[in-house]
């Protein structure tokens, strides 16, 4: 029951009509200004009250913002009515200073990583690089309107005097899209951006960190579309999409460097929960930097008849290669034998089949001998090599299996001699991995050279290491989206193409880029994966037998 105070203030709420409590509303501009004008009058209603009241009797009213109310939020508004420029984005850009830089993401009302952001700040003291912070909007209250230049804003003063909230070019070939305003929650921020720089490749600010091939003619340098990860601290809503976007969340930035004849190259910088972080054989924290090596390399596909000269100098060659800087402790390998000699694609092509003795290239025997011998080249330094199972080197036994040895003499005495081996561990009941067995069969191999079987696994460092990637979940076909679901990082070749979806990483190939099966624009490239002792990933890149500038 009401008190008779209650019930004396509800009859004069009634008597307020819907109209004049309209009117009231224009003349004071807010609910909350009609509420105190009330309560000075004697009359209690609560704010939620009065918009219910408004909202049931004048649906339209929605909320609007009043004349009254903008001139008491604001005495002057200089803004336009109206807006436009007839200049297209890229013929307004500039180009930003320098040969080094870091970009990084903020989120607005955040505070940052303080010992990422002082271990970035000894990275780009150290480097001479240029510190490049884009922001991004998020509104916890649950209206994803904000945008950068909303005032009601804020961004940690710590990072003010880096911000860049505009596109740049970096270089011929790389832009900047600081302009861009994404969600920290999407799922895949990069998706419709695939032509937004045009032929370039383009640096999009992002929470996550993801990076995408994109396809190009084949006589053009590859493109890429990266995410940079975020300086600032996890700060989403607790609920569904909030709450994955805080687990995807990245303690992040892209280092990009320009050589003196304009090539770039781009890595990911990626930390830890402490703002530690690793760039090639070196450690960045808050306190200084301290030499660590890299704890494995997951070379883009080998393919070693089809190797590309460029890569293979640049990879394993001389003491500027990959393999002499970094000194990896573990490498794997995928693909390592093309086995184009009689692939089962080409096995019935009578004009592949006459290429192939023509050009004295059709020995299957000796394409198993000089992977062999790659194997031992790349392993001088002592370093472990794990070949994992993959769909090439598979095709010996598919081989061995299907073809009919009575029109290939070139290869029937090895074909015999496999299929004796096999027979003979038939027979003894032994394990039996018959490409393990012809690639090492002139013991020049290093003994402890790890040969996995297909789903053996190998983990390190808490990332997947034993999956070539052509074979998805419940036999599917391989896809990177589809190893998001199993629940590990993973590291994977098998595409050719190069990218990061979420903890998901691929590895490029190390071939020539087209292989004669590979039609139409491609989205390869010359990739390969570093894994760091801190369970941290980056991409590396080779462009004209360089991999890094």
């Amino acid at each position: 029951m009401h008190s008779g105070r209650d019930t004396r203030t509800l009859v004069m709420v009634a008597r307020i009509g819907d109209i004049r409590l309209l009117e009231m509303y224009r003349d004071l501009g807010t609910a909350q200004r009609v509420h105190k004008k009330l309560k000075e009058d004697g009359f209690e209603m609560s704010t939620r009250c009065i918009q219910d009241r408004l909202h049931k009797a004048f649906p339209g009213y929605a909320g609007q913002t009043t004349a009254k109310a903008k001139a008491g939020a604001k005495k002057e508004d200089t803004r336009p009515l109206a807006a436009g420029i007839a200049v297209a984005p890229d013929k307004r850009r500039s180009a930003l200073p320098g040969t080094r830089f870091v970009f990084t993401t903020a989120q607005n009302n955040t505070y940052v990583h303080a010992k990422f952001l002082a271990a970035l700040e000894g990275f780009c003291k150290e480097r001479e690089a240029l510190l490049v912070v884009s922001t991004i909007t998020y509104n916890k209250s649950g209206f994803q309107n904000g945008t950068k230049d909303d005032d009601k804003l804020w961004y940690d003063p710590q990072i003010e005097s880096f911000i860049l909230n505009e596109s740049r070019a970096v270089a011929k070939g790389l832009v900047f899209c600081g302009e861009l305003d994404i969600l920290p929650t999407a799922v895949t921020p990069l998706s419709g951006f695939e032509n937004y720089t045009q032929e370039a490749s383009g640096i999009v600010p992002h929470t996550k960190v993801q990076m995408q091939s994109l396809p190009r003619m084949k006589d053009t340098e590859a493109r890429f579309l990266y995410t940079t990860g975020a300086v600032t601290l996890r700060n989403y809503i607790q609920r569904k999409a909030g709450q994955k976007a805080e687990f995807h969340h990245v303690y992040g930035a892209l280092y990009v460097e320009v050589d003196l004849e304009g090539r770039w190259f781009a890595r990911q910088l990626v930390a830890n929960e402490e703002g530690v972080f690793h760039d090639l054989n070196y450690e960045y924290s808050a306190t200084g930097v301290r030499e660590v090596p890299v704890s494995a390399i997951t070379w883009g596909d080998i393919h070693v008849e089809k190797l590309d000269p460029q890569v293979t100098q640049a990879s394993w060659g001389d003491n500027n290669s990959m393999l002499t800087v970094l000194n990896p402790k573990r490498q794997f390998i995928h693909d390592l034998t093309d086995f184009a000699a009689r692939n089962h694609h080409n096995i019935k092509d009578p004009f592949f089949l006459a290429e192939m003795y023509h050009r004295a290239r059709g020995n299957v025997e000796r394409d198993l001998q000089r992977s062999g011998a790659f194997l031992n080249w790349i392993t001088r330094y002592g370093n472990h090599a794990i070949v994992v199972d993959s769909n090439h080197d598979q095709a010996l036994e598919r081989w061995l299996r299907e073809a009919d040895i009575r029109q290939d003499p070139e290869n029937a005495e090895f074909y015999h001699r496999a299929s004796m081996m096999i027979h003979m561990n038939i027979r003894e009941d032994k394990p039996f991995h018959v490409y393990q067995w012809a690639v090492t069969a002139d013991g020049t191999i290093p003994s402890d050279t790890q040969f996995l079987r297909e789903d053996d696994s190998y983990v390190l460092h808490g990332i997947e290491h034993g999956l070539h990637g052509h074979r998805g979940p419940n036999g599917a076909r391989g896809n990177p989206r589809g190893f998001r679901s199993i629940g590990r990082k993973v590291n994977i070749g098998h595409m050719h193409t190069a990218g990061i979806f979420d903890g998901v990483y691929v590895a490029g190939v190390s071939a020539t880029l087209d292989m004669g099966y590979n039609k139409g624009p491609s989205s390869w490239s010359h990739s390969h994966i570093l894994t760091y002792a801190n369970g941290k990933r980056t991409i590396v890149t080779i462009k004209d037998g360089k991999w890094r500038a």
